[in-house]
Formats: C-alpha cells, structure tokens, sequence
C-alpha cells in the first residue's frame, strides 16, 4: 500500500509538470509564430520584471512553505495558510502597482500585453502549490493548482492562433491564474477549519517575520536571474528575442525536475538527526548526477532544441547553448542542495548567504562580459554566478554531514531511498 501510495504520489506530480511543460513547450512557438518576434520580445521581458516582484509577494513561502507544512498538526494549517495569503495579497498589490509600469517601460511593446502578462507572473504567487506538496495531496495540486492555469493557457493559445493577438492570451492566461488561486485557497481554507479572517494590513506584515532568510534568497537569485535579460533589451535589444528563448530552454529543463525537488522536500525532514543526514546526502548526490546530465543535454542538443520551439526563426549558437548548459547544471544541483538540503537541515541562512555571494558575483561579471563578449558573455557572468551558489552550498553541506558521524554512522546505509510510510496522500 505505501508502494502504491508513492507511486500515485510520484504520478500525479509527474503528470502536473508534463502538462505543464508540454503546454510550456508549446506555446512558444505559437507566440513566436502566430503572433511574432516583437510580441515575444515584450512577453520575455515582461515576465522578467514579473519574476523578481513575484519573488516578494510569494514572500519565501513557496520556499520553506512544504517543510513548514508538513511539520506542523493538521489543526495548525489553516490558519498558518490564511496568514500567507493575507501577506500574500497585499504583497501583491504592492508589486503589482510598481510592476506594471516597469514592464510597460522596458518591453517597449504593447502595454496591454506587458500588463497582462506581468499581471499573470506575479499573481501566481497567490497559488496553493506549495501547501499541497507540504501536505503530500498531489491529485490535488494536479486538479486544483495546475490545470485550472494550463487551461487559461491553452484556451489563451487557441485564441492567438485565431486572432494573431498575443494581448488575449495574455489575458486568458491571466484568468486561469486567477481561477488555480480562488480554488486553492476555497480548498484548503475549507477542509482546515480554525483560522480568522481579518483584511489587516498589520497582520499581515506581522505574518512576515521569521521569512527574512528565504526571502533575501529567494529575491538575490531572481534578481541576477531575471536582470540578464533586462540588460540585454536595454543594450543589445537585437539579441533579446535569442537570450530569452535560450533562458527558456532553462527555465523548462528546470520545471520537468520540479516532481524531483518536491518528492525530496518530503523526503528528507526527519526528525532523527542521523537520519536526515542521510537523507540529505543521497538527494546532493542525486542533484549533481542530475546536473550533470543536464548541463551536457543543453549543450549538445540546445540549438536544435531552439531551433524547433522557434520555428526555425531563431538560432542559439553554441557557443551560447554552452554558457546555458553550464548555468542550467548549477541550478540543477542547486534546488536540491538548496530547497530539499539546507532547509531540512535549518540551514536556510545559508541559502540567503550563498545567492548574496551569486549576485554580487553576477552583478560584477555581467555588465562588463556583455560589453566585452555581447550577449554570450553576459551568460557566461550568469552562469559562473550560478556555480558559485552551488559551491557556497556544497561547502555549508559537507560541514552538516560530518557532524553526525562522530558516532561512526554510515550516511549511506539506508536501504531504500523512500522508506515506506514515508508517503501519504490525503486525496
């Protein structure tokens, strides 16, 4: 029965990045077609703006928001909820009043569709995702949390292709955000009672306390990951519509691990220290294995790869794909050390320490490289930015591990990699 269990558990998450990654994959090339380059070039850059904002309306629960949830008594849950979406909320407003402007300025597109889409990138931030995998309900974050979003997409991307007009899919999109965040909370608020509703403006920045480290972590890594290609609109705007879609082969490599990542943050809490030591150690070396392979796929396979999402109308050069690779193997590694490792270990300060070394790295690096080298050598700042998170990361979990061997315990001498029991789905 626990087999079963896992393996529902692992199908539905698995099930929810495949449609989502599909639909990802898809509408690429449908924008970059249907409605053309310049459209891309604004959507680009508008999610770009969206990515730091949404960093702080989300506020670091999306970070150590499963492990939080899976540690406290269902009794506790709904009001510990109800608070992050009343933070949530005002965060959001918040971002999205200094937002919209920005994208409009920098996208120098239509600005119903830099509106829309940086509307829809930072109102995620109001989803519920989070909760279902800290309470391991995968159908769930499945029926409630994606699809309602992947069908305002596809809905959005059967309007274009009709109309040519990228601003309805914007909106669509914007709608399916809207609706996955109605019905995740009506969900969750529902069947955990014991919660206050209250629309305070102080409560809510009360609720903020405690987040500073995966916020400060969460928001240093966005910003050295989203500011690349507002450096390149700014100076090289010819190269936009290239270096976005190469950062989007990233971004979707990253997405299809995501079940990896969520698995391991149930995975490796536990409360017998020699436990969770060796927990965490499996799950860095799967992360290395798995950057690895990543990082050597995009190198070899990233042009075709652009090549085909773009229609052939845009190429990434290898030289390109090469600096992305080494990128996408950092980050690879780095969810797992970071968002599964560090944070069961309660080393979340080391998750800010580690990007603040990343972005001062990055901020050092990528100007001067993208004048040197242009567009490639701006990449090749972000990913040795990346590389030095993974590192600060890696030193941080090498002093963890050998503090539980004093006993002479083997890290490795679990026999399996899920326990059973480990895995419960509600749903």
């Amino acid at each position: 029965m626990n087999r079963r269990r896992l393996l529902t558990a692992t199908s539905a998450y698995g099930l929810s990045v495949a449609i989502s990654g599909i639909v990802s994959i898809g509408v690429i090339p449908t924008v970059i077609i249907a409605a053309g380059e310049e459209a891309w070039t604004t959507i680009a850059v508008s999610q770009a703006v969206a990515g730091f904002s949404f960093v702080i309306a989300v506020f670091g629960w999306g970070v150590t928001g499963p492990t939080d949830v899976a540690s406290r008594e269902p009794a506790l849950r709904g009001q510990y909820f109800f608070d992050s979406v009343l933070s949530r909320s005002w965060l959001s407003l918040a971002m999205l009043i200094v937002s919209i402007p920005l994208a409009i300025l920098f996208s120098r597109g239509d600005p119903w569709l830099a509106t829309f889409t940086v509307s829809s990138g930072i109102l995620v931030a109001l989803g519920a995702g989070w909760f279902y995998v800290g309470e391991k309900s995968p159908l769930r974050f499945l029926l409630i949390d994606t699809m309602p979003r992947i069908i305002g997409t596809v809905v959005g991307a059967g309007v274009l292709i009709a109309t040519g007009n990228a601003t309805w899919f914007a909106g669509l999109q914007l709608v399916g955000v809207l609706l996955a965040a109605a019905l995740g909370s009506g969900d969750i608020l529902r069947r955990n009672r014991g919660w206050r509703f209250t629309l305070s403006p102080v409560r809510a920045a009360r609720n903020l306390r405690g987040q500073a480290a995966p916020v400060t972590m969460a928001a240093t890594t966005s910003l050295y990951v989203n500011v690349p290609i507002v450096i390149v609109q700014i100076f090289i705007p010819s190269a936009t519509a290239v270096y976005a879609l190469a950062e989007r082969i990233v971004r979707l490599a990253l997405y299809s691990t995501r079940p990896v990542v969520q698995i391991a943050q149930g995975y490796v809490p536990s409360p017998d220290p020699a436990q969770l030591v060796r927990r965490a150690k499996r799950v860095t070396l799967i992360g290395l294995g798995l950057g690895f392979v990543g990082g050597l796929v995009y190198a070899l396979l990233g042009p075709w790869i652009g090549d085909v999402l773009s229609g052939g109308a845009l190429t990434i050069s290898y030289a390109l794909a090469a600096a992305m690779a080494v990128n996408l193997a950092a980050l690879l590694a780095s969810q797992l050390t970071g968002f599964a490792c560090l944070t069961a270990l309660d080393l979340a300060r080391v998750l800010a320490r580690s990007t603040i070394v990343g972005a001062v790295i990055g901020t050092v690096l990528m100007i001067p490289l993208t004048f040197a080298f242009g567009v490639v050598g701006l990449a090749w700042g972000l990913a040795l930015s990346e590389v030095a998170v993974l590192l600060v990361q890696l030193v941080a979990l090498r002093k963890a591990f050998k503090r539980p061997l004093a006993d002479g315990a083997d890290p490795l001498d679990e026999p399996t990699i899920f326990p059973p029991g480990e895995f419960s789905t509600p749903d």
